[in-house]
């Protein structure tokens, strides 16, 4: 009877110690696929955030790229002003050459013309003196009244090359009654219609310089072709249109100096302030004739434009003057 209770103890202890290892297999196996499940997660959540961190650092890549272009284009831009003022002064330095040469052929004549400038009293007050004239290009807009009162805070007169804006007549009327110069830079501004014939263009010419008329009451004299003489975006002989200009009385004005605020971009104000005074220093002109726009958008120019007016007059020999028959035109084409 022992030996039966004790075959049974056996039995039952053999019994546990299986139910027990199969409960320990079973518990393992659920941990093993915890862990799968995991690791399935984790692979997932990788996939799905791989893109997007590569998307990250593919954007910081390109706005580093774009950063990079933009500043070749302001360069490339700086560059061509200066080559073609540059270009400018050789053309004169070769027509004073000749005039000397001619001169020295004619001596008596010679004499004559020097007694006459001695005892001519000069009309222009600033003949001597380095002439800055701040250009105003696209409008009138929303900019153009903070830029009048910017003007008058500091007394200066400056020039507006306008377009046909219907809207803003306060502007144009403000313009012409504080004393600056109105110019003209075709009423559409579309290159297309401005470009395409001779009669494309003298029909915008006719259109903007009778709206101005109409508006102000004043005969604008003063023509700035859209994209500068030198623009590569015409289907025409720009002499054509320089000849028309001519033969009509308009004088056309190009720039030697670009605050580079059309860039396709927005320029800081201590980025126009530093490119601007940097290309006015590298000069070597009479006449200095600043590139700038009063269209929406430019409200960095607005903001630096106090700042370039007192550093341009503490500047040696230099005065700030609008456009008139007594500023030399700059011209990029050559005639």
């Amino acid at each position: 009877m022992e030996d039966v209770r004790e075959e049974s103890t056996k039995e039952n202890t053999t019994e546990k110690n299986t139910a027990a290892k199969g409960a320990e297999k079973k518990a393992e196996h659920r941990k093993r696929i915890r862990n799968l499940k995991k690791m399935i997660i984790g692979v997932l959540l990788s996939l799905l955030l791989l893109p997007t961190i590569l998307s990250v650092v593919a954007l910081g890549q390109i706005h580093q790229l774009n950063t990079q272009l933009n500043q070749s284009l302001l360069i490339l831009a700086d560059l061509s002003v200066q080559v073609q003022e540059v270009r400018r002064i050789a053309e004169e330095n070769n027509s004073q050459a000749v005039e000397m040469e001619t001169n020295a052929s004619n001596p008596v004549e010679q004499i004559q013309q020097n007694t006459l400038e001695q005892t001519e009293v000069p009309a222009d007050p600033y003949e001597n003196m380095v002439k800055v004239c701040l250009t105003f290009d696209d409008g009138p807009s929303r900019n153009t009244d903070a830029i009048l009162d910017v003007l008058a805070s500091y007394d200066i007169k400056a020039t507006f090359f306008v377009n046909g804006h219907p809207g803003f007549e306060e502007q144009y009327q403000r313009i012409v009654n504080e004393g600056h110069t109105i110019g003209m830079h075709s009423y559409s501004h579309v290159y297309s219609d401005v470009y395409g014939d001779l009669d494309g263009f003298a029909q915008d010419l006719d259109q903007i310089q009778s709206f101005v008329r109409d508006v102000t009451g004043a005969e604008s004299v003063y023509y700035r072709f859209p994209g500068g003489s030198s623009n590569t975006v015409h289907t025409m002989d720009m002499q054509d249109c320089i000849s028309y200009l001519d033969a009509k009385g308009i004088t056309y004005f190009d720039w030697n100096v670009s605050v580079g605020d059309a860039l396709g971009y927005t320029r800081s104000v201590s980025e126009i302030v530093e490119s601007t005074m940097a290309q006015i220093r590298a000069l070597d002109a009479d006449t200095i004739v600043i590139l700038m726009h009063d269209a929406p958008g430019k409200e960095t120019t607005v903001e630096a434009l106090p700042i370039l007016i007192e550093k341009i007059q503490a500047l040696d020999n230099v005065a700030i003057v609008p456009i008139t028959e007594d500023v030399t035109p700059v011209h990029h084409v050559i005639r």
